[in-house]
């Protein structure tokens, strides 16, 4: 079974680490997402999954930076807390305390974010925690997307290679502002998709807070 999610090396991180799974909805607009630590650049990423064809597949994002230390394990608590705790013993981090140990609640403010990415036969859906403005949303400018994949091999890491740039044909924004269809021509099984939403505004013409998305596409959607 090939991994559900990559990580973008050095994208997304350099050292993936403990994972935290959000069921209590008390942790702003993510219920049922994964959060995933990165040792390396002390950063938080966040995980939407979905089934495809019996399989999981999803996408990762941005989530957090900052962590005092290298970000290892972590606890998402009852009441809807993450706990991060943080070492560069033995290993170097972007966080520079020898270890720390952080706290991150919602704020009760939603940020404006990609909320989920799903794969569609013909393209991506995207949905967001905000509805979007209609005219940059459905402008196909608004978006980038390019595709690749990794060399299994035994040496350390690999490079990005058999990388695709798909057209995106169209973006049709939903009714309620808050999902867009992508039509995509050259979607490539087996590839991340990087998708870069750098145009996309929201109603009230906020950016988003993080505007880069890598869905891990291992199986087409039918």
């Amino acid at each position: 079974e090939p991994p559900a999610c990559y990580f973008p090396y050095p994208k997304m991180g350099k050292s993936a680490s403990g994972i935290a799974f959000d069921s209590t909805g008390k942790f702003g607009p993510f219920t049922n997402q994964l959060f995933v630590g990165d040792q390396s650049d002390s950063t938080i990423m966040r995980v939407a999954l979905e089934k495809v064809r019996g399989h999981y597949q999803g996408a990762c994002f941005p989530f957090r930076s900052g962590i005092g230390s290298g970000s290892l394990g972590m606890m998402m608590s009852p009441n809807g807390s993450l706990f991060v705790g943080g070492t560069n013993r033995g290993w170097g981090s972007r966080g520079p305390k020898p270890h720390s140990l952080d706290r991150i609640d919602w704020s009760g403010k939603v940020p404006f974010e990609i909320h989920e990415m799903h794969a569609k036969p013909d393209g991506f859906e995207l949905t967001f925690t905000q509805p979007v403005d209609a005219a940059t949303a459905g402008d196909v400018k608004s978006y980038k997307l390019s595709t690749y994949t990794y060399i299994y091999q035994a040496s350390y890491g690999s490079p990005e290679v058999d990388q695709t740039t798909p057209t995106i044909e169209s973006a049709t924004v939903a009714a309620d502002g808050k999902s867009v269809r992508l039509k995509i021509n050259g979607l490539q099984e087996g590839h991340v998709h990087e998708l870069h939403s750098d145009g996309v505004k929201s109603a009230n013409g906020l950016p988003l807070l993080h505007k880069e998305a890598y869905y891990t596409l291992n199986y087409l959607a039918e």
